[in-house]
C-alpha cells in the first residue's frame, strides 16, 4: 500500500538510482523508500521517461551532445553505423559523413587534470560562434566524446570547423585544447 510521502528523495539521488550509481549503502533505503511511495515512483518514472527520450534523439543524431564511452558502446551493440574521428589537442583531421553513418563521433583528446569546469566554443565558417557552457568533463579521462548533430553535418558543404574547450578560471579562459576539423561532403 502507497502512503504519502513524509519526506522526498532527493532529484540527484533518483538520477543516481535510475543510472545505477547508488552508493551501495543507499540503495535498500532508496528500493524501501520507492516501493513505498508513489510520489518518488512516479518522479523516477518520469525522469526515466526524459532520459530514454533523450537517449533516443542522441543516437539518433538529433544534437549535438557530450556523452560517454558506454554511449558510442551501446550504439554500436544496437546497430548503428558510428563513424569515428580521434583528435589531439591541436589536432586536424580530414572528415566526412555518408548517408550510411548514424552517428559522427568526435574524440576531443586532451588534459583535463584539475578543470571544474569546461566551455565549448565551435566555430564554423561564415557562421558566429557558439558556445555551450559547462559541458561534462572528467578531469582522469583522455578525452571528451562528442555526438554530432547528423542533419547539420549532413547539409554542410566544404567548410572547416573549429572547436575548442575552454576552463573558465578567474583572470579568463584557459585553452584546454584546440581542434580543427575540415569536413567534406560525401560525393556518393
Amino acid at each position: 500500500m502507497s502512503v504519502r510521502c513524509a519526506g522526498p528523495l532527493d532529484d540527484g539521488l533518483l538520477a543516481d538510482y535510475w543510472l545505477g550509481d547508488t552508493p551501495a549503502a543507499e540503495q535498500d533505503r532508496v528500493e524501501e523508500h520507492l516501493l513505498g511511495c508513489a510520489e518518488c515512483s512516479g518522479r523516477l518514472r518520469a525522469l526515466a521517461a526524459i532520459g530514454d527520450g533523450v537517449r533516443r534523439l542522441a543516437h539518433g543524431g538529433a544534437f549535438d551532445v557530450v556523452v560517454g564511452p558506454s554511449f558510442v558502446e551501446d550504439a554500436a551493440r544496437l546497430g548503428l553505423r558510428v563513424r569515428e574521428y580521434r583528435v589531439p589537442a591541436g589536432g586536424r583531421v580530414e572528415c566526412t559523413v555518408t548517408p550510411d553513418d548514424d552517428l559522427m563521433i568526435s574524440r576531443l583528446q586532451g588534459d583535463f587534470q584539475g578543470v571544474t569546469r569546461l566551455d565549448l566554443v565551435a566555430r564554423v565558417e561564415g557562421f558566429p560562434d557558439q558556445r555551450v557552457e559547462d559541458i561534462p568533463v572528467d578531469p582522469s579521462a583522455p578525452e571528451v566524446v562528442l555526438s554530432g548533430a547528423m542533419p547539420m553535418l549532413r547539409a554542410l558543404g566544404q567548410t572547416v570547423v573549429r572547436l575548442r574547450l575552454l576552463a573558465p578560471e578567474p583572470d579568463g579562459d584557459r585553452l584546454v585544447g584546440e581542434y580543427t576539423f575540415a569536413h567534406t561532403p560525401h560525393a556518393g
